[in-house]
């Protein structure tokens, strides 16, 4: 067992002194390109798919955003255990237990990326017939979706080795190897269907070989490492209690990520009723309108780990200010962007498509969805907060009365008597809206408790 001073490693930061803002925007904007990057993944495989293959190739890929985010969201949620435990050892001077954490976190992401990709190549299908996919793209959908899956233990062991980075300030070397690969993605986008006539299958492979090489890449930059978060590679090892920790942290901030994949898929099912053109529209408007909020998440993160390094330190103070700053910094940032999509949203739908019908109903998302995003900075930092305090699961609650609760009952009420595009879209701003009220009070009352000098 190693026991290295944490700051030797010129990469990460010092989270426990000296002024916040600029760390935190350092620490932050590399984890939001990192998401931009990975969402440009599946971009690259929807603008290849509507320019060179058609629209209904584009619906197909389009029918399996939610259910890939929703698992996704799942490996996310549970390494944020590992990020919040390393961190919070951190900041107590416990860096003897970041070992088994380490080791813990990355046999586990081994194990559960093995068991998603057998149950998806069996389940995919049945899934999707059970989202109401239309006939004419359920054939593309399940051979996409079942090649994604193929590469989905890649994606489990990437997400947690960058977040095992992230716990010590590294937020740089997971956003470059995002970059090559992303590259990589869309090379392989292009040969594989234009050069080899390749459809929806074509842009599956390379985006499950691009995932494969960034997950490679992390495990070699753990192994190379010289700090306390080093992996020892073929170590399979299982610390009870390091799992029970990281589960503690992450099985309610999966649930969290899930519910809100979940609600989306209720969401999903309603707007493929209404056919193939409101299913690309939907599509081309859901990935631009993730650019922002991969702003709002990446303050999220950085709160999370901020907080978790001065929690374990018992400085509440600076607690309290990491959170107000993150808050500021999402809220300006994410801001800036919303308002360039919506301006320049008709040429950027025309990315993705040229059929105007389709760019047409794309811009009700944009302006009834992605306007209002903004207002979800505020639930996702005092997610992150509540996290940190040790109550993740009441986080996870307010998500599922917030999202799955509400837009279940709003697609069985509300929708059927006014069978439209809009009608659906409203459910997004009215459950943020809901949920910020329940976070705000719930945080509030935990922070008086948790965070007394």
């Amino acid at each position: 067992m190693r026991h290295i001073a944490i700051h030797n490693n010129s990469k990460s930061i010092d989270m426990l002194n000296g002024p916040l803002l600029t760390k935190l925007v350092f620490f932050a904007m590399p984890i939001a390109l990192t998401s931009v990057l990975q969402q440009l993944f599946n971009s690259a495989d929807i603008v290849v798919c509507g320019r060179f293959v058609g629209s209904v190739a584009l619906a197909a890929v389009g029918a399996n955003a939610q259910i890939i985010n929703l698992f996704i969201n799942s490996f996310l949620g549970l390494s944020v255990g590992a990020n919040v435990m390393i961190a919070n050892y951190i900041g107590a001077g416990k860096t003897h237990k970041i070992y088994n954490v380490v080791h813990t976190a990355m046999t586990f992401a081994i194990i559960f990326g093995l068991l998603i990709a057998v149950l998806g190549l069996f389940f995919s299908r049945s899934l999707l017939v059970f989202l109401g996919t239309p006939e004419e793209i359920l054939e593309p959908s399940t051979l996409y979706l079942k090649i994604v899956f193929i590469g989905m233990p890649f994606a489990v062991i990437y997400n947690f080795g960058a977040a095992i980075l992230r716990s010590i300030g590294d937020t740089k070397r997971p956003l470059i190897l995002l970059t090559i690969t992303g590259v990589l993605n869309v090379v392989l986008n292009i040969f594989f269907v234009v050069i080899c006539k390749m459809g929806v299958e074509g842009v599956a492979i390379a985006t499950s070989i691009s995932t494969a090489v960034s997950s490679i890449s992390v495990v070699v930059l753990l192994v190379k490492e010289k700090s306390l978060v080093k992996y020892d590679f073929g170590k399979f090892l299982i610390v009870k209690d390091s799992l029970f920790k990281i589960m503690r942290i992450g099985i309610p901030s999966a649930i969290q990520g899930i519910v809100f994949s979940i609600s989306n898929l209720c969401v999903q099912s309603a707007i493929n009723s209404l056919g193939t053109k409101t299913i690309a529209a939907s599509t081309a408007a859901f990935n631009l309108e993730c650019f922002p909020y991969f702003m709002i998440s990446a303050f999220s993160a950085a709160c999370l780990t901020f907080m978790s390094q001065n929690y374990g330190a018992l400085k509440f103070d600076r607690c309290r200010l990491v959170l107000r700053e993150c808050l500021a910094l999402s809220l300006f940032f994410s801001g800036l962007l919303i308002a360039l999509m919506v301006i320049y949203a008709r040429v950027l739908l025309g990315l993705y498509t040229n059929d105007p019908e389709v760019i047409e109903i794309a811009m009700s998302r944009m302006y009834i969805v992605c306007l209002p995003n903004l207002i979800s900075s505020f639930y996702e930092i005092l997610s992150a907060g509540l996290r940190v305090l040790k109550h993740p699961m009441l986080s996870a609650i307010i998500i599922v009365v917030g999202t799955v609760v509400f837009r279940f009952i709003w697609i069985l009420t509300v929708f059927p008597y006014h069978r439209s595009f809009e009608t659906i879209l409203y459910a997004y701003p009215i459950s943020w809206i809901i949920i910020n009220v329940l976070m705000v009070i719930a945080y509030v009352r935990v922070s008086n408790k948790m965070l007394k000098a």
